[in-house]
């Protein structure tokens, strides 16, 4: 199990260990000290901790029946910017998980990411459509359906578009194809219309306008002040669906 920053937590983690789960997660300097000492740069790049809960969460433990001390283990790596990144493991082995295979392991984590970024950034699935129970529902379970609607019909598109011998490879481009799905679902989904003839012209708005990909470039994180994104959350950033 593969987790971001703000989930480790003694209590988290104990209900993990208690589990028999395998996990890695990322580490903040406010979570243990270890973390805080190896994001200096001090010590090794491996070491296995035995942490205790804080005095004021030890009664928290015992009501949750969860293990009063456990044994994990902090690996430190380093980032291409130089940064350094702790991540807290269950998987103690350094023979079988060496320290420099955990970038690979903590990365495999974007796949995820990537989709929480199309449903709350180009979906925009926050904005929900009304202020009762159902339609909440109703708002995240269309969006999380059309989703994969959306995977499924360009995934021959990517196909045909990867095989194309052009400088980098190419793929579908997300908001033309989310773009044309809204426009089209209602005759794909209710209307007595041919839906391989949807598909077809759904297929054609796909390869349009597709994206190259370069594997090679780049782009460096902004860090922008809680102002300027609250700035562009309400007069800048162009809903697409």
């Amino acid at each position: 199990m593969l987790y971001d920053r703000n989930y480790a937590s003694y209590f988290h983690l104990a209900t993990l260990s208690k589990l028999d789960k395998k996990f890695v997660i990322r580490g903040e300097a406010a979570s243990f000290s270890p973390a805080r000492d190896m994001l200096k740069g001090e010590g090794s790049d491996s070491q296995i901790v035995t942490l205790i809960p804080h005095n004021s969460k030890r009664q928290e433990i015992k009501n949750n029946d969860l293990p009063e001390q456990i044994t994990v283990r902090f690996v430190r790596v380093q980032l291409k910017t130089g940064e350094y990144e702790v991540l807290v493991t269950s998987l103690q082995d350094e023979q079988q998980f060496p320290s420099e295979d955990f970038l690979d392991i903590y990365h495999k984590r974007w796949a995820v990411e990537g989709f929480y970024a199309i449903l709350k950034t180009r979906l925009n699935l926050e904005n929900f459509s009304g202020k009762t129970v159902h339609s909440v529902y109703q708002d995240f379970y269309s969006t999380v359906y059309l989703t994969g609607l959306e995977s499924i019909l360009t995934a021959d598109i990517d196909e045909q578009l990867a095989s194309k011998p052009t400088k980098n490879k190419q793929q579908d481009n997300r908001t033309v194809s989310f773009n044309a799905i809204k426009n089209q679902a209602v005759e794909l989904l209710c209307s007595n219309l041919d839906s391989d003839m949807v598909i077809k012209r759904l297929e054609m708005l796909f390869l349009t306008n597709p994206v190259s990909i370069r594997t090679q470039r780049e782009v460096l994180r902004k860090k922008r002040s809680s102002r300027h994104q609250a700035n562009y959350l309400r007069r800048n950033k162009k809903i697409t669906f």
